[in-house]
C-alpha cells in the first residue's frame, strides 16, 4: 500500500502542477487576489474582513507565495495546490488508520473526487481549509489513542488553523466532540480553538457592520438551492452518475464504519446548510467539501463490503464519471473574462479609453492584462472613441443601460460583447 500511495501521490502532483496555467483565472479567483495585488498587509486584512465567512490564513499565504515566485497564474494558484496535495498525504495516513483493506482504493476517490480536484486548481481558500480538517481528525484518533496534553496542543493548533482558513471547518470539529471519545482534552483544546478565532470573528463582524451600511444587502438563500435533484448533481462536483455511485457505496460501507465518520458526515453537511438558512447566505457545493473525507471513507468502505461485480461498477462508474469531469475542470476556461481581457488588448485603440457593464469589471480586466490599467473611461473627460465591453456577468439591464448611454453621442461600429464606438 505505501509504494501505491506514494506512486499515486506522485503522479497527481504532477498532473496538478502541469494543470495550474492551462486556464485562466476566473471572477472568483479574481475577486480574491485581484482586489489586494497591491495592497498592504493591513488593507489585505480589511478586504478579507468584509468579505463573508473568509478568514485570513490564505489570503496571506497566497499573498507570501506571489511575493517569493512573482505574479503568474502559476504563482497564485500554486498554495491552493500545494495544500490538495498535502491533503492526499493525509488522507493516505486515515486510510492506513481506517481501512483494513481498500487504501490504495480510498485515496483514488479522494484524489479524483471533482469537488476536491476543483480547488486543487483554483485560487480559493478551501483546499487550505480541507487539509486543516483533515490534520485534526489524523490528530483527533492521536489524542483518542494517546491522551497527553501535547496530542491536545496540536490538536486544537489544527482546529485553529483549519478556523483561520475556512470557518467551516467548525464542524468536523463539533463532529470530534459528538463522537465522544477522550473529551478530558478534545472539549478543551476545541474551546482554545474557538476562543482563539472570536477576535478576528468579532473586528470581521465590526467591518461587515460598516460595509453593509455603503452596500445594500441582497437576500441569497433559497429553498430551491436545495431540492434533493440539486445535492445530487452537485455534492461530489461531477454531476448525478458520480454522486449517485459514491453514495450507493457509502451506504453499503456505513455499517462497518466508525461512529465518527457518521457524525462528520452528518454534522458538515447538515452545518453549512443550517448556516445559509440562519444567515441568508447562498448555498454553494463547496460548501460540503469538508463532509467529503467521511463520504469517501464509507464509500472505501462499501468497496470491500459489497460483492465485487456490484462494488467495481459502481468504482467504475464513479471513477470514470470523475475524470471526465476533472478534465474538463482543468482544460475549459470557468468564464470569458480572460479571453475578453485580451480581446480587448487586441482592439483598443491608442487614444480610446474602456466602459464595462458591470461598471466595476474594467477592474478585473485590468488584473488579468496590466496593460489596460489607467484605460478606464473617466467621467471629467471626452473621448473621440469609447470601447464597450459586455461579458457573461452582464445582464440585459446592464447591458441596455451601457449601450443606451452611448448611443446618442457616439456610432456603433461592428456590435457584438466589444463595441467600438466613435463620436458622431
Amino acid at each position: 500500500m505505501f509504494r501505491s500511495a506514494a506512486l499515486t501521490l506522485s503522479l497527481y502532483t504532477v498532473m496538478v502542477l502541469f494543470s495550474l496555467s492551462w486556464t485562466p483565472l476566473w471572477l472568483d479567483e479574481v475577486q480574491q487576489f485581484g482586489n489586494t495585488r497591491h495592497s498592504s498587509v493591513p488593507e489585505l486584512m480589511r478586504w478579507v474582513q468584509v468579505n463573508a465567512g473568509a478568514s485570513p490564513l490564505p489570503y496571506l499565504a497566497q499573498r507570501a507565495v506571489v511575493n517569493v515566485l512573482g505574479y503568474s497564474t502559476f504563482a497564485i494558484r500554486l498554495p491552493a495546490a500545494v495544500c490538495s496535495i498535502l491533503s492526499g498525504v493525509v488522507f493516505a495516513a486515515l486510510c492506513f488508520r481506517l481501512l483494513d483493506r481498500g487504501r490504495w482504493i480510498g485515496l483514488v476517490l479522494f484524489l479524483v473526487l471533482p469537488l476536491q480536484f476543483r480547488y486543487a486548481l483554483e485560487a480559493r481558500v478551501y483546499s487550505q481549509g480541507l487539509l486543516f480538517a483533515l490534520v485534526s481528525i489524523w490528530l483527533y484518533l492521536k489524542l483518542c489513542d494517546r491522551p497527553s496534553v501535547g496530542w491536545a496542543v496540536l490538536y486544537g493548533a489544527a482546529v485553529a488553523g483549519g478556523l483561520y482558513s475556512q470557518p467551516l471547518t467548525c464542524f468536523v470539529a463539533l463532529a470530534q466532540l459528538a463522537d465522544g471519545r477522550n473529551r478530558r482534552y478534545s472539549v478543551p483544546a476545541v474551546g482554545i480553538a474557538v476562543l482563539s478565532y472570536l477576535p478576528w470573528y468579532i473586528l470581521q463582524r465590526q467591518a461587515q457592520a460598516q460595509y453593509a451600511l455603503m452596500v445594500k444587502p441582497i437576500a441569497f438563500f433559497s429553498i430551491r438551492q436545495i431540492t434533493p435533484l440539486v445535492l445530487l448533481h452537485d455534492l461530489s462536483g461531477g454531476g448525478y452518475a458520480c454522486t449517485a455511485a459514491v453514495l450507493v457505496l457509502a451506504a453499503i460501507g456505513l455499517r462497518l464504519s466508525q461512529k465518527l465518520l457518521w457524525w462528520t458526515l452528518a454534522i458538515s453537511f447538515a452545518g453549512p446548510i443550517l448556516m445559509d438558512v440562519v444567515f441568508n447566505y447562498f448555498f454553494a457545493e463547496r460548501q460540503l467539501l469538508f463532509a467529503m473525507p467521511a463520504l469517501i471513507l464509507l464509500a472505501a468502505l462499501g468497496v470491500q463490503k459489497a460483492p465485487r461485480l456490484i462494488g467495481c461498477v459502481f468504482l467504475g462508474v464513479f471513477v470514470i464519471s470523475a475524470a471526465i469531469k476533472d478534465f474538463r475542470q482543468a482544460t475549459v476556461p470557468k468564464d470569458d473574462l480572460g479571453r475578453t481581457a485580451d480581446a480587448i488588448v487586441a482592439r483598443l485603440p491608442a487614444d480610446a479609453c474602456v466602459l464595462t457593464a458591470p461598471p466595476e469589471h474594467v477592474a478585473f480586466y485590468s488584473f488579468l492584462r496590466p496593460e489596460l490599467e489607467g484605460r478606464a473611461c473617466r467621467k471629467d473627460r471626452e473621448y473621440r472613441e469609447i470601447l464597450a465591453v459586455t461579458d457573461s456577468y452582464t445582464s440585459p439591464a446592464e447591458r441596455a443601460a451601457l449601450l443606451g448611454s452611448l448611443r446618442s453621442q457616439y456610432e456603433a461600429g461592428l456590435a457584438g460583447q466589444i463595441t467600438l464606438y466613435r463620436r458622431r
